[in-house]
């Protein structure tokens, strides 16, 4: 199958993902990638016969970037499928499904989507999570910037109380919180769905990676490999 696809090195699959550590989706340990999107793309590559090769960035925004300029075949980083992305990329068929958690002080009152009105939501730009901020009436949505140190900066920000609370993806919040300063206040059941991100163009390689994700999933190796790495979340598919 690898020489029939249209990959921009022949015989390599070039995957684009974020640089920091966001265990336990990717973390990197000894110049060695671990960690759910991790093993899933090399499991993806071995499906179709190529060489893995992980192409960093070190901002969000710089993730389609690397895409649209043609250094990268695919993002593998929490792509949610939106209505707006679909306009402008091809995404493979869902690999997972992640909610959205609001992260607050362990002081504060806040439990609720009601006692946000009137406080500062915190969210990176151009992700669901700021989507989400955006949507709690009354609330402020307070963006912060793509880059690698993004999630640090957003904790800091509520600890010090430069905003009330913020959003991320639940299966991350676990690290965010492991420090005692931070607690999760409520989670919003989005299941946002996620899949890999590819050019338009990119029918062929779309079509072999879904593919490669049907034979996954219809084997149990997608279940394997989710509870290896989420131990306390329910495999999001039948």
């Amino acid at each position: 199958m690898a020489a029939k696809l249209s990959t921009i090195t022949a015989g390599t699959l070039k995957i684009s993902a974020m640089s920091n550590d966001a265990p336990p989706l990717m973390s990197t340990v000894d110049g060695h990638r671990v960690g759910f999107e991790a093993d899933l793309g090399r499991a993806l590559a071995d499906e179709l016969g190529l060489t893995l090769e992980w192409v960093s960035v070190e901002e969000w925004g710089q993730l389609r970037v690397e895409l649209d300029t043609g250094r990268c075949d695919a993002i593998l980083c929490c792509q949610a499928i939106t209505p707006d992305r679909e306009k402008e990329v091809a995404f493979t068929r869902p690999y997972a499904s992640f909610d959205e958690g609001i992260v607050v002080r362990v002081d504060s009152a806040i439990t609720s989507a009601e006692d946000l009105a009137g406080r500062k939501v915190g969210a990176v730009a151009g992700t669901t999570n700021i989507a989400l901020a955006r949507s709690f009436s009354g609330a402020t949505a307070v963006e912060f910037g793509s880059g690698d140190d993004a999630l640090g900066a957003m904790c800091d920000a509520v600890v010090s109380g430069e905003v009330d609370a913020m959003i991320d993806d639940e299966l991350l919040l676990p690290a965010v919180t492991a420090s005692g300063e931070l607690r999760v206040a409520f989670v919003c059941p989005t299941k946002n769905p996620c899949a890999l991100a590819l050019r338009k163009e990119s029918g062929d390689l779309v079509a072999a990676l879904d593919e490669a994700l049907t034979r996954m999933f219809d084997d149990g190796r997608m279940r394997t490999l989710w509870q290896a790495h989420f131990t306390e979340k329910a495999f999001p598919f039948a």
